[in-house]
């Protein structure tokens, strides 16, 4: 159950046994006030023996402890005033009260006068004793009129009891309620507690301990939501440290793979210096190899550019409209004789059309050198063919680049464009320079500029680039 509708419908409860509980007690008090009402609504049977003994016991002198026994016999009470004066009297009320009552009394000498009200019969005469005249009343309280000690009117009695009953009511109604707020708290509390503890668990560093929380409200959503970002953090903090270790081999193996041909640069020249190369011709073959080392250094230090341009996001790009089959047939004349010293050969193969799009020519030019260069590295096949097509679907420029290689493994495929990704781990001396940046730099290229990039294996490795048309539809 939903906590919000638990509390909604403890709190009506509540309410609505409140209401019950008052209305029952009211009904019942209400009830019990009438009938005894109804049953005590009649004169005392007792009244001509009362009356007799009233009569048995005028005199010149009156003992009004006897005859408050004699009274007493019938459960009636005896009250005696003379004028403004309390003679004596053992009903227990404040006597100023008794007073108002007797002065109500419309009493005679004759004879003896009845009175009924509030279920109390009282019986009362004017007794001449001597020169004094005493006012002398038989009040009927029974016994159950009693409470506390102190004698009391039905309406009295319901007042009390029902003050008392209602008290003891709320009391139970509290403590109910408390133990229903106290169990309600407490399970609102327990997740609570535990969302606390696994918050100080991953501030300390721990994010392998989930929260083990059963319920069927929100609490189980938050607790489930709380152990999903856990597990999202945790998979970040393994990526990161991944990441990490991934540059810090990388920066190592680019300082490595530095230190080589510089080592090459520093040696020829001091060959030329020391006239070791004593002839033109050995002074140009120095000079031609010392040349090649610097352009390999030079390339290191273009990707060290790359990935820190990459890193902060700083990499420029200032795009112009062109034609990308113009702009590939150019980018193959270019390294076509480089390519032939390097035992492979590379074709162009451009569909019929215009192909306009808006490009930074030298961004795309470096995202076709890297895809050279990591088929020179990987393919692993002599003579190594390589091909770019160029080609129109629907409202984008498509530009596949193909090497006739072993392709790559299929787990290893999704990862090809991650950042310090090596299919091949090995650092020998055909790859050595390899550091995982390359296709990474490709795929950040081509998405830069509003484009995609897949590969696949397809009788070598093949990679797919898509970018948009220019709206310009002409170059």
């Amino acid at each position: 159950m939903k906590l919000e509708k638990r509390i909604f419908i403890s709190n009506t409860l509540m309410v609505l046994l409140s209401l019950v509980v008052l209305l029952a007690i009211g009904s019942g008090m209400i009830n019990m006030y009438h009938e005894t009402v109804n049953k005590n609504n009649q004169l005392d049977s007792n009244i001509l023996k009362v009356e007799t003994i009233l009569k048995k016991n005028q005199g010149d002198v009156l003992d009004w402890s006897a005859l408050s026994l004699s009274l007493a016999e019938y459960n009636y009470r005896l009250c005696v005033s003379e004028g403004d004066s309390l003679i004596y009297c053992n009903i227990r009320h404040p006597e100023d009260d008794i007073k108002s009552f007797l002065k109500t009394l419309k009493l005679s000498a004759d004879q003896q006068n009845v009175f009924f009200g509030d279920g109390v019969t009282t019986i009362g005469q004017l007794i001449p004793v001597g020169n004094e005249t005493y006012a002398v009343v038989a009040v009927n309280y029974s016994i159950h009129n009693k409470l506390f000690g102190v004698d009391r009117s039905y309406f009295e009695k319901f007042l009390i009891i029902f003050l008392l009953v209602g008290l003891a009511s709320i009391a139970v109604l509290i403590l109910i309620s408390q133990l229903l707020t106290k169990r309600l708290v407490k399970h609102i509390m327990t997740p609570i507690h535990q969302l606390t503890e696994s918050a100080k668990r991953i501030e300390e560093g721990d994010l392998s301990t989930p929260i083990i929380y059963t319920g069927n409200d929100e609490f189980e959503i938050v607790c489930a939501s709380f152990n999903q970002m856990q597990f999202h953090l945790k998979e970040e903090q393994d990526k990161n440290a991944t990441y990490e270790k991934a540059r810090t081999d990388m920066i190592t193996g680019i300082s490595h793979d530095l230190r080589t041909p510089l080592t090459s640069v520093k040696g020829y020249i001091k060959g030329l210096q020391d006239g070791i190369a004593n002839t033109a011709e050995k002074q140009a073959q120095y000079l031609s190899i010392a040349y090649k080392k610097a352009s390999d250094m030079d390339v290191l230090l273009q990707r060290l550019f790359y990935f820190s341009k990459l890193e902060t996001g700083n990499l420029p790009f200032f795009p112009v409209e062109t034609d990308l089959g113009k702009f590939a047939q150019k980018f193959v004349l270019d390294i076509q004789d480089d390519l032939k010293h390097k035992n492979a050969s590379i074709r162009v193969e451009i569909s019929d059309g215009i192909h306009p799009v808006r490009i930074d020519k030298e961004q795309i030019r470096q995202v076709l050198a890297n895809l050279v260069e990591n088929a020179l590295k990987y393919a692993r096949v002599e003579p190594l063919e390589l091909s770019l097509k160029v080609s129109r679907e629907n409202e984008y420029q498509v530009l596949n680049f193909a090497d006739n290689g072993n392709g790559v493994s299929p787990e290893k495929l999704p990862h090809l464009f991650e950042q310090f990704y090596r299919g091949d781990e090995s650092r020998n001396s055909k790859n050595s320079d390899g550091n995982g940046l390359g296709l990474y730099i490709v795929k950040y290229i081509i998405e830069a500029q509003g484009g995609t990039v897949i590969a696949e294996n397809n009788q070598g490795l093949k990679f797919t680039m898509t970018l948009p048309s220019a709206k310009g539809g002409s170059v």
